[in-house]
């Protein structure tokens, strides 16, 4: 009696200790959404793709809510590994084997391309990639061979004390390099505005007369200029970071939320405020006729303005979205239609 006592007692540890491990297993091969989780956080951390992280919970698009639970695919059930991964080198000296975690943007960052040209070079409609796809690439491995960069040329004045704008210049920057205010800029060119233009020669000697300068800007290659942001330059800068996916209160590439994507993006000519939408918003002003670099606004989940974009022209804007990250979208999408509020010019 005692002898099938015991064994009763270790066929029930026995199987306990097997549920206990089946349940552990299953555990493993699912998560549940937190705040700031994102499809593709999500797959960088358990080794996956978005796209095999939406067929298997059978997602039709990229949005997900806190508390979900998601299942992991079967090939990373284990816990993300602590240890960064070197991207390995290119197969070729043009080409590059994408690495569990790559994005479109991060490979281009690699190789000192952007976006656009990655997608343009390897025929992509779409910003999706996958593990094991061989990319084309340009330019050298800046991950892989890094290379002792020269100090950056400080842009000189000639003889007369002037200086000749260059494309991605502002009065701010301007001033910073030659020790000097905006105000002082200013008023020893004669300037009424903030607006500059590619080519134009500026004086930037104090002890220069305060004439205005008479040489026109080139019509060659014509800069649009909107306040002191140089429009061009603005537009170029934003489409380098097609693909960063979104993130709640986001300011850097390493993820934007709409308003912190058009704060990263002004402030790489002009020292600025970090708004929110609806701030961006109250400091604009109203355009009827939306320019390249003006700002959209759409209302999205509750009254007034809560999300923005940049205007790229023939009704086309850039934006940080929830669910496509960085991307370029068409005012006349029916979902963007709908909630479109209007277009402002930053005047700040």
């Amino acid at each position: 009696m005692k002898k099938r006592q015991l064994a009763l007692s270790l066929g029930t540890i026995v199987g306990g200790t097997f549920l206990y491990q089946a349940s552990a297993e299953a555990s493993a091969s699912t998560v549940q959404v937190k705040a700031g989780d994102t499809l593709w956080s999500l797959s960088t951390k358990y080794h996956t793709t978005v796209e095999a992280l939406k067929s298997v919970n059978k997602l039709s698009s990229n949005t997900i809510h806190i508390g979900q639970t998601l299942s992991i695919p079967s090939a990373s059930t284990s816990q993300p590994s602590n240890k960064e991964e070197k991207p390995s080198a290119p197969a070729t000296g043009s080409t590059y084997k994408v690495q569990s975690g790559d994005t479109l943007w991060k490979v281009a960052t690699r190789f000192n391309m952007n976006v656009e040209e990655l997608k343009r070079l390897n025929a992509l409609s779409s910003n999706i990639i996958y593990i094991n796809q061989t990319l084309k690439v340009n330019g050298s491995n800046s991950a892989s061979t890094p290379t002792t960069s020269k100090p950056a040329e400080t842009p000189s004045k000639d003889a007369n004390g002037t200086y000749k704008v260059q494309r991605g210049d502002s009065l701010s920057k301007i001033a910073s390099t030659f020790h000097m205010s905006v105000s002082e800029l200013k008023q020893i060119n004669g300037l009424t505005s903030n607006t500059i233009y590619v080519n134009q020669q500026l004086k930037v000697s104090k002890s220069s007369q305060t004439t205005r300068p008479t040489k026109k800007p080139s019509t060659s290659t014509p800069s649009t200029s909107n306040g002191t942001l140089n429009v061009s330059q603005m537009i170029s800068d934003a489409k380098r970071y097609i693909g960063v996916p979104y993130k709640w209160g986001g300011t850097t590439p390493s993820g934007f939320d709409c308003s912190g994507f058009i704060y990263y993006v002004m402030k790489q000519q002009i020292s600025t405020t970090r708004y929110t939408t609806a701030g961006y918003w109250s400091v604009s002003t109203p355009v009827s006729n939306p320019q390249p670099g003006d700002l959209v606004f759409f209302n999205t989940y509750s009254s007034g303005p809560t999300h923005m974009g940049i205007y790229l022209g023939n009704r086309q804007f850039i934006h940080a979205g929830s669910s496509t990250g960085v991307t370029i979208a068409s005012l006349d999408n029916s979902y963007w239609s709908k909630r479109y509020l209007g277009a402002k010019r930053f005047s700040e």
